[in-house]
């Protein structure tokens, strides 16, 4: 008897925890942009988990043509952009960045574009530099650090700012023509 109650218990465990959601920890759910149902991603860098042919492929809008042909190129990219702009050149630079990027980092860079009524009125110019970008390690692995330097000018509230570092969390994505920028998370 004990010996068949102790299979049952083996076997409702192993039951128990098939459903707890125990998963591949390099596997993210992530929204793309075009369409609003979720699928698995692969952060750049990070093992195919076994049931994986390939890494996965991304859903990437067609107006996306500014892949850089390295993480770091893509980050340097996105970064120098999203730093240096006028608030007269804020929709064009909007578009830049929507061209480099897909998922989180496009929606934020094409969302720059409802800010513009108030940086305009304050005449708003930032002016900075990619300083660093490291690749995380550990439990930060697949996602990269990037520092920034800038300067925000202007007048009214903007005017006297100090320049000031500021260090953003990003992720990039290969796709078909090489890497973009998938999350841009300003974290200071």
């Amino acid at each position: 008897m004990s010996r068949g109650l102790s299979s049952l218990v083996s076997i409702a465990g192993a039951a128990l925890l098939a459903g707890c959601g125990i998963h591949d920890p390099y596997r993210r759910l992530n929204v793309t942009e075009s369409s609003p149902a979720i699928k698995a991603t692969t952060p750049a860098g990070a093992p195919d988990s076994d049931e994986d042919d390939g890494p996965k492929e991304l859903a990437v809008p067609a107006d996306v043509t500014g892949a850089a042909s390295t993480p770091q190129g893509a980050l340097a990219r996105f970064g120098q952009l999203y730093v240096n702009w006028t608030a007269t050149d804020l929709p064009a630079r909007a578009r830049q960045l929507a061209a480099i990027s897909i998922g989180q980092a496009r929606a934020q860079a094409l969302n720059m574009q409802s800010r513009l009524a108030v940086l305009a009125r304050y005449q708003v110019t930032n002016a900075g530099t990619v300083v660093a970008i490291a690749r995380g390690e550990g439990v930060e692995r697949g996602r990269w650090v990037v520092v920034t330097n800038e300067l925000t000018t202007g007048v009214g509230p903007y005017l006297g700012l100090p320049a000031t570092s500021h260090v953003t969390w990003a992720t990039v994505a290969h796709v078909h023509t090489g890497y973009v920028v998938m999350t841009w998370y300003p974290a200071s």
